[in-house]
């Protein structure tokens, strides 16, 4: 996530359209929020916790976006008070950033949880009815009389970067994954052979698409309102990319490495918000500026500072996030 950040907000465009621009806007696409939303989905369909609990924690992330908008916009939002800077402070702070994604998707499967008959197939039904409908929505919801509302759900808006339509894809597929992985399980010890030849077909599938999801994911309006074929490319990309971890972690089992993006990984909304937080005053000042020679500078400066403070807060007594 840090790296896509700086790369899209500090890096200026000569620099995002070299091959390390591009593969850099790549990985932070279908291997930054796609994961990031898929493991969100198993963790609620695994988690022990009340309805209501669940949906007060989806509500308190909903908000918790509200806050960092501000926060990271700060600086810009400063500018535009008090610099006369051209901008609707409107689209900055309703920004459909990717924690309003997760407060929303949150609501929804609790809600989902909660069904007595169905709970099966209804979600499953539920992921395709996103994926089918999100190029129509695109085009009916994109209006000027959208109310700062619409693009919340659709509708292709500049500031609306995780709208519901189609990023509700992923938390369902994480969802669903949960609800069924002893049966997965099960069935590739079962059927080891067959698994295997879907596994083939999956992979030769995401590799005959690889270019068409390449060129969407570097294309950020794009890839931030993709449709129907995006959503499941990228969900069998993803699926690969996790039996190859699987079988990384299985050979590398205690590193220091994975014990150190573990860490992160408890922590990952405090990460989140403070690596967006320096990113985005910064970006106010430096804009698309830097040259692809300075990204690792920013990167390690920026990267290094987040963990620092990540751990320092983790530590303390007054990690407000710690409970989401």
């Amino acid at each position: 996530m840090v790296q896509i950040h700086i790369t899209e907000l500090f890096i200026n465009s000569a620099g995002r359209e070299s091959v390390f621009g591009k593969v850099s806007l790549f990985l932070g696409g279908p291997f930054a929020a796609v994961v990031f939303m898929i493991v969100m989905g198993y963790f609620i369909e695994k988690s022990k916790s009340s309805s209501k609990r669940t949906i007060n924690r989806g509500i308190k992330i909903f908000v918790l976006g509200f806050l960092l908008n501000i926060g990271l916009n700060f600086h810009l939002l400063l500018k535009i008070a008090f610099a006369g800077w051209p901008y609707n402070p409107l689209q900055y702070i309703l920004g459909v950033d990717i924690l309003y994604l997760a407060g929303m998707s949150i609501v929804i499967l609790a809600l989902l949880k909660q069904l007595k008959k169905g709970k099966a197939a209804i979600p499953v039904i539920l992921l395709f009815t996103v994926a089918a409908l999100t190029g129509f929505l695109n085009e009916k919801l994109l209006t000027d009389n959208h109310f700062y509302v619409l693009p919340f759900f659709a509708g292709g808006y500049s500031w609306s970067y995780f709208p519901l339509f189609p990023w509700l894809a992923y938390p369902l597929a994480g969802f669903i994954f949960a609800h069924y992985e002893e049966k997965i399980i099960r069935f590739y010890e079962r059927q080891k052979t067959v698994a295997i030849i879907l596994l083939a077909i999956v992979g030769s599938l995401v590799m005959l698409f690889f270019k068409q999801g390449f060129e969407t994911t570097i294309n950020l309006p794009a890839y931030y309102h993709h449709t129907f074929g995006f959503v499941f490319w990228a969900l069998g990309l993803i699926l690969l990319w996790t039996l190859i971890l699987h079988y990384i972690l299985k050979m590398f089992p205690d590193t220091v490495t994975g014990n150190f993006f573990c860490r992160i990984g408890r922590n990952i909304t405090l990460f989140y918000v403070i690596q967006w937080l320096i990113i985005g005053n910064i970006a106010t000042a430096i804009y698309q500026t830097q040259g692809i020679g300075q990204y690792w500078y920013w990167f390690a400066g920026v990267f290094m500072a987040s963990v620092g403070l990540t751990f320092l807060i983790e530590k303390s007594r007054f990690n407000l996030l710690r409970k989401l």
